[in-house]
């Protein structure tokens, strides 16, 4: 029999890892091929493994034919079938349940379609039947497309027994990128390493992918991604010339927390954009310019600088380097827990300090 290979169909079947084919080839070449392979009008849906060990070794096998009423039924009949496989953890059942979704609801579709066109009101109620019958739905309702979908969708995680926020992700990652959802599918990334990649924006996707191809881990790929493309539209950015003097500055330095927590989880700056030193902040031209941030303040100004309580002591050189004198501050009260380098902060400070006629004394 001249079996035909769908690239389309066998793409639905997440591939073995090189132990897991191994282990099937020795299991092939000292049992035979027990069981059958599975095809719809000559084309393989199921035992595509098998039928590449079988035809290296030429091993004999049989062939069941199955009949399906179309494509979208065939590969939805393919999704099913991979919910028995071993090597499919829960990341991969989420992706493949999805796809599941996506080929139900087409199916549904399609059956609306032949609702729509029914000459009679019995005819209408048939197709009805038939539609709800192919999503394994309670309701017999015609309903909207997007709302057949979520209610597949619930169906297929209650049955596959896959948390609904797996399989939301799972839909978020196909949507963004299949790039991305082949990876997870095909066991390179974890689905939350794909939620994190799908949030780059598509140059910086397109390269931490790369990165990831080539070796680097997914966490240094995100993050250097990140900081390149924020140091690329800072650079890319043409500032305005700056001219005269200022009576209000308004600072949220770019600290560099060195020495203190850098793990890449806690958030810290530098996994975003190049940072300062204390020195660099000192010595700061704003503009790129040749004039320091004390000789582009008025006589008489105020400035307003943000920093966080691990860096509270280390600010006030700055200040003073700048021309000015601290006064007071406001507390911003973030309400959520944010981790800290010594305890939970959920605060961060708004320093006052003047220059000129509010002096110390007064």
């Amino acid at each position: 029999m001249n079996i035909v290979i769908d690239p389309e169909f066998k793409e639905l079947i997440p591939p073995l890892t090189d132990d897991e084919f191994k282990q099937l080839e020795a299991n092939l070449l000292r049992d035979g091929c027990k069981e059958p392979l599975t095809v719809w009008d000559g084309i393989l849906i199921d035992g595509h493994n098998c039928y590449k060990i079988c035809q290296q070794h030429s091993i004999k096998f049989k062939v069941d034919e199955i009949k399906f009423k179309s494509r979208d039924h065939a590969m939805a009949w393919i999704d099913e079938r991979q919910f028995g496989r071993r090597n499919l953890d829960d990341d991969k059942r989420a992706m493949v349940a999805d796809d599941l979704v996506q080929r139900l609801s087409k199916i549904a579709v399609v059956e609306q379609r032949k609702i729509a066109g029914a000459a009679s009101a019995k005819a209408r109620k048939e197709a009805n039947e038939s539609a709800d019958s192919a999503l394994s739905l309670k309701s017999k309702t015609s309903k909207p497309k997007g709302r057949k979908q979520n209610r597949t969708r619930t169906t297929v995680a209650k049955e596959k027994k896959i948390s609904d926020k797996k399989l939301r992700h799972a839909a978020e990652i196909r949507k963004a990128d299949k790039q991305v959802a082949d990876m997870v599918l095909n066991g390179k990334i974890k689905l939350t390493e794909g939620k994190k990649l799908i949030a780059l924006p598509e140059d910086a996707r397109r390269k931490a992918i790369k990165a990831i191809k080539s070796g680097t881990d997914v966490r240094t790929a995100v993050r250097d991604a990140k900081e390149e493309g924020y140091n690329a539209r800072i650079a890319g950015s043409k500032l305005k010339p700056l001219e005269g003097t200022y009576r209000i500055m308004y600072a949220d330095p770019p600290w560099r927390y060195h020495g203190l927590n850098q793990a890449d989880e806690y958030g810290h700056a530098e996994r975003h954009y190049d940072c300062l030193d204390d020195k660099q902040l000192c010595d700061y031209h704003p503009g790129g310019g040749d004039r320091t941030v004390k000789e582009f303040t008025d006589d008489n100004a105020v400035l307003f600088m943000w920093v966080t309580s691990p860096l509270l002591e280390r600010c006030f050189p700055i200040i003073r380097a700048w021309g000015f004198q601290y006064k007071a501050s406001f507390v911003w009260d973030k309400v959520r827990h944010n981790i800290g380098f010594y305890n939970s902060v959920r605060h961060e400070l708004l320093l006052i300090a003047t220059k000129g006629l509010s002096t110390p004394e007064q």
